[in-house]
């Protein structure tokens, strides 16, 4: 299956994963059973790259300014398919198409239309529209697709319970915030 993945190279590989991994454990969970690179290492459990659904909209900000000619700003706005978490991204990111297996992508919760109406209306008026004091700008959403964030999704033994974390693949970052409101739907509209 063809798909669009948001970052053009992946910092986090197969061969550095325990790295990133050792980086997220609390210190409470190093100090106690006396975790290192090589212990983490050891004892990864299992591990998957899996590809969160986002969608991406291209969208364009038209403040009107009479008499001048209406001022047009670019704009990319995301929101995530399965939580409904959603926002503005500072910089434009890069997206390309890979080849991946049906099998490792997660299922979208937000239909097109859904996030058309509601959820990248929600960004305008709560984000975007708050920068404007008194007209507020009109809005023209240029394109809207559904790009997948690679995500290793990694399960470590430690001591007798198993934790599991879930490490963006483009930055390395922990997704454990993300994973809660994937959980809970707290986004939802």
């Amino acid at each position: 299956m063809t798909v669009k993945q948001i970052g053009d190279r992946q910092v986090v590989s197969e061969d550095n994963l325990y790295q990133f991994v050792y980086k997220n454990i609390g210190l409470k969970s190093k100090l106690k059973t006396k975790v290192n690179k090589a212990y983490v290492k050891e004892h990864l459990a299992n591990y998957e790259l899996i590809y969160h659904p986002m969608w991406l909209a291209k969208t364009i900000i038209i403040a009107e300014r009479p008499p001048f000619t209406p001022k047009k700003l670019p704009n990319i706005i995301f929101v995530d398919a399965v939580s409904g978490y959603r926002g503005v991204f500072q910089r434009i990111p890069v997206v390309q198409e890979i080849e991946i297996s049906q099998e490792n992508v997660v299922k979208n919760k937000i239909r097109m239309d859904e996030c058309k109406s509601k959820y990248i209306k929600d960004v305008q008026a709560q984000q975007i529209d708050r920068s404007y004091i008194l007209k507020k700008p009109k809005h023209e959403i240029v394109d809207l697709f559904l790009v997948y964030l690679p995500i290793w999704r990694v399960t470590l033994n430690i001591g007798s319970n198993d934790e599991t974390f879930y490490i963006n693949a483009n930055t390395g970052e922990n997704e454990t915030y993300m994973r809660e409101r994937w959980e809970n739907g707290k986004d939802l509209i």
